[in-house]
């Protein structure tokens, strides 16, 4: 009997310890099978993007033997919570893993009669493939049977038998129907094989959607909104409609060239929802930019009212402050974990004080929510609108929107010198695409024609229109 079923005359026991303990201590063996969890899903996580643009053959190689370890320990650990028989233990101490399979073994228990609860380990596939591969085999007399044939010389062949076929020749001496056994079982291994290998990329691609949802909301991480992908070109007419295709993709290209969505905060949602319906309400943009983040926004109203840090400004950690607990600031993670959030806090508050400064050099008021974003956006000249036929406010991205150089020059003459200086050091700080019509060392002339002197405060003030770049 070959035959290579995967099935057991009965289903193995899954054990899910509880998290608790009987004392209110968190399990050890919960613990031990979460990290078994986690361990699995971080392989899975490597072996879905080796080879895509990194070779992680060495680092895969090197984690799913960690990995292998920690889910022997989590089964092992299941053996102990299912209560197993187990032979003595072989020392006094805590057993090992696989000291713990030997003990089941010696005492008579089959370890696969348990197993730990950990998820996705095994995808499901169609039963029938199964079925498929089942109905191929056939029962063999004896796997290490020589074949029944004879050679050229008439002598008997000293090859063993093809197994799983109910064959008695080798793959030589193979009659036409132990032949054709043989190729339908292939067969349907090979899409048993295919199967499973289409479920495990299923289910890795599913799982790295799990991660992006719940890792990718931290809220002291921003994505900044990517261009369009097509390239740059010059529009094309058509004369019967008089239409200019690629107008939405070439503005869209504009407001990148300007710098302004790396400036604002949140100006990834606006896009992506503009870049959905270039031309849109306010309602239409507020809607599209609620279904793509369903699980922060539940209404179109919402989103308007939200604020434009939220899901920016890094977490605030219930951590003892400095100084209060001198065991817990010795420890190096918690000394990394407040440098980290220290310089996160102090990247935010330098974009929060630049942004501010930048919305009040450009004479408006301050900005609270999202609404108040679009309306600023609109008020510079970013965002234009019209009135359709029905009198709807239509919002679209200007074909030619104002750099923020050319908007602090425009409106510098209205504001007090120390807010235009502050600006002016926060778009130098920050690398922003400068107007190839007007160089910063224009916009800086505001400051000096002004009666006003700037505030002391600035790095710009004090250093003399030669020290500007151009």
């Amino acid at each position: 009997m070959t035959r290579s079923r995967q099935d057991r005359p009965y289903p193995a026991r899954i054990i899910a310890p509880p998290r608790h303990t009987r004392d209110g201590d968190i399990s050890p063996a919960w613990l031990l099978m979460q990290a078994a969890q986690l361990s699995w899903e971080i392989r899975s996580i490597l072996q879905l993007i080796n080879g895509l643009r990194l070779n992680l053959g060495e680092e895969l190689q090197i984690h799913s033997e960690a990995s292998d370890m920690l889910l022997n320990a989590a089964h092992a650990t299941a053996i102990m919570e299912a209560q197993l028989p187990l032979a003595p233990a072989w020392s006094s101490g805590p057993p090992r893993s696989r000291s713990i399979f030997a003990q089941a073994r010696e005492a008579g228990t089959d370890p696969a009669d348990v197993r730990p609860d950990l998820h996705m380990l095994r995808p499901p596939i169609n039963p029938h493939v199964s079925n498929d591969v089942d109905a191929a085999l056939r029962d063999d007399p004896d796997p290490d049977a020589q074949c029944a044939g004879t050679t050229l010389k008439k002598d008997r062949c000293t090859k063993t038998i093809v197994t799983g076929i109910g064959s008695a020749h080798c793959s030589i001496h193979l009659t036409p129907a132990e032949r054709q056994r043989r190729d339908q079982l292939r067969a349907a291994q090979d899409r048993r094989l295919r199967a499973i290998q289409d479920a495990l990329d299923e289910q890795r691609i599913g799982l790295a959607a799990r991660w992006a949802d719940h890792y990718g909301r931290r809220p002291h991480r921003l994505e900044l909104p990517s261009p369009p992908g097509r390239p740059r070109r010059p529009a094309l007419v058509d004369d019967h409609v008089e239409l200019a295709f690629a107008e939405d993709e070439q503005a869209m290209l504009a407001l990148y060239d300007t710098g302004w969505p790396a400036l604002c905060p949140r100006s990834a949602e606006i896009i992506d929802a503009l870049l959905d319906w270039p031309r849109a309400t306010i309602t239409d943009v507020a809607i599209i930019a609620t279904e793509q983040r369903p699980e922060r926004w539940s209404s179109a109203e919402q989103w308007l009212e939200s604020s434009i840090w939220d899901g920016i400004r890094p977490p605030a950690l219930a951590l003892p402050a400095a100084g209060q607990a001198p065991e817990l600031d010795e420890h190096p993670a918690v000394q990394v974990l407040r440098r980290h959030l220290d310089d996160d806090h102090h990247a935010w508050q330098r974009w929060h004080t630049g942004f501010s400064a930048l919305v009040e050099a450009c004479d408006d008021p301050p900005l609270e929510t999202m609404a108040d974003l679009l309306a600023f956006w609109q008020d510079i000249g970013i965002l234009t609108s019209h009135d359709s036929a029905t009198n709807t406010l239509i919002w679209k991205v200007e074909k030619s929107p104002p750099s923020p150089w050319r908007v602090l020059y425009t409106r510098g003459h209205l504001v007090e010198p120390r807010l235009l200086a502050t600006a002016l050091d926060w778009l130098l700080a920050n690398d922003t695409p400068q107007d190839p019509d007007l160089p910063p060392r224009e916009v800086f002339h505001v400051i000096l024609t002004s009666n006003a002197q700037p505030s002391p405060a600035s790095d710009m003030v004090g250093s003399g229109a030669t020290g500007m770049p151009s």
